[in-house]
């Protein structure tokens, strides 16, 4: 007997119960529906927070002294980030001075920046290390380099501010900053505007559209320390980071706390993980469900077919051909309902993440007191290799719940079966 004729027939016996069939796949739908939903979500979600992080420093680790007392306490001078320098891995060290209050002269108008308030942040680094830190920043007007340490380069917003009572800054302008050193000292500098970047959006360890940039010659003059509050460390790639993070930590000791993105990376990725699966057992809930509604819909078709069976043994059917047509039916239920569910699995995962495919969530970043804005884009990840094992299990579930009423199906004697009332 020919595949075509049996599917022919499975079809034909599930046309005529029409009812019971629509309701036994639509029973079927829930599993495969849910397993799409959770999977394409869950790994979307996870993706897409990874990815974020992953563009604002995957390789880049910060380094910052912790209050210690005597000879307990690490401070990063030159000589301690040259140690930095020689770990395996380590492709530069970046030392920086991060001022957050002070007072800033610009065209006549008085600015006080304070680490509460949103107005700008003042780092002083070397200048061809910005486009390490911050992965694709573009300059708009001007450039990174100039000559001697009387220069800035400025984010766009610093440029041209969203808050309407700070002034506009345009290149060439001449910023004056003034801040009381460690000792009370008064210090001031004046540099003047030689790069304007583009709008680069909150970084995980600097919002760049915020801060001016000065040399790190006069973050030395403006402080008047030696010492340097944080570094970077910028690893060779990603893969070295973890081993860099713990080489600083022997080296270093605990006085000196690190942190990288690939920190959180490895964090969310284990807790996406670890959802993921939960939520993958939840629906294979509803598998088992959907089984168990196959398998009573089977029996109930052979109780109510057993004449049918007589007459198809009679006329030349054999036990295989018998085991066969009642395994194609709850395959076809298998099959029909996992295509029903899968696709309302992707309109699930997409109408879930309508309200969050744009999030943009606050977080405090490390060493500053003021919280930031951190944009998210999240996606459902549907993958045609998820499609394909669902599917898949939809029919592996159809065919186990179909193989005993088969196997019943397929054992009455020809003469048992048309005696049957």
């Amino acid at each position: 007997m020919r595949l075509l004729d049996i599917l022919y027939l499975a079809f034909s016996a599930l046309r005529s119960r029409k009812l019971r069939t629509i309701l036994t796949i639509l029973g079927m739908t829930i599993g495969p529906a849910l397993y799409v939903a959770a999977i394409a979500s869950t790994k979307g979600y996870g993706e897409s927070l990874t990815r974020s992080l992953q563009t604002l420093g995957a390789n880049v680790i910060q380094i910052m002294s912790m209050p210690g007392r005597g000879e307990s306490r690490v401070e990063l001078t030159d000589k301690t980030l040259q140690r930095l320098s020689e770990i395996n891995g380590v492709a530069a060290v970046v030392p920086i001075y991060s001022i957050s209050s002070a007072t800033v002269r610009v065209k006549g108008a008085t600015v006080e920046l304070s680490p509460m308030e949103e107005t700008y942040r003042i780092i002083a680094v070397d200048l061809k290390y910005l486009d390490d830190i911050f992965k694709g920043l573009q300059i708009s007007e001007g450039n990174l380099s100039g000559t001697g340490s009387s220069i800035a380069v400025i984010g766009a917003k610093v440029s041209k501010p969203d808050n309407p009572d700070l002034p506009q800054i345009n290149l060439g302008d001449a910023i004056t900053i003034e801040m009381t050193a460690s000792g009370g000292e008064k210090r001031a500098i004046t540099v003047r505007v030689v790069g304007i970047l583009r709008e680069y959006g909150q970084g995980l360890f600097f919002n760049p559209d915020t801060t001016i940039f000065i040399p790190l010659r006069a973050g030395k003059r403006l402080t008047g320390s030696s010492a340097y509050q944080q570094a970077l460390v910028i690893a060779k790639d990603e893969s070295y980071v973890q081993q860099v993070q713990t080489e600083i930590t022997n080296i270093m000791g605990s006085n000196l706390r690190t942190f990288s993105p690939q920190q959180m990376v490895q964090t969310i990725q284990q807790a996406m993980g670890q959802f993921s699966t939960f939520l993958a057992s939840i629906s294979f809930m509803s598998f088992i469900v959907a089984f168990l509604a196959i398998m009573t819909t089977m029996f109930t078709s052979v109780t109510e077919r057993v004449r049918e069976i007589g007459i198809l043994k009679a006329v030349g059917f054999r036990t295989r051909h018998i085991l066969g047509l009642f395994l194609t039916e709850a395959a076809l239920i298998g099959l029909m309902g996992g295509l029903l569910g899968i696709i309302a699995g992707i309109v699930g995962a997409n109408f879930f993440y309508l309200p969050f495919s744009n999030i943009r969530a606050p977080f405090r970043q490390p060493g500053r007191g003021q919280a930031a804005t951190f944009s998210l884009q999240i996606t459902p990840k549907i993958t045609p290799d998820l499609l394909l094992a669902t599917l898949a299990m939809a029919v592996v579930i159809g065919l186990l719940a179909g193989l005993i009423p088969a196997w019943r199906a397929a054992r009455y004697r020809p003469v048992e079966a048309l005696r049957y009332e």
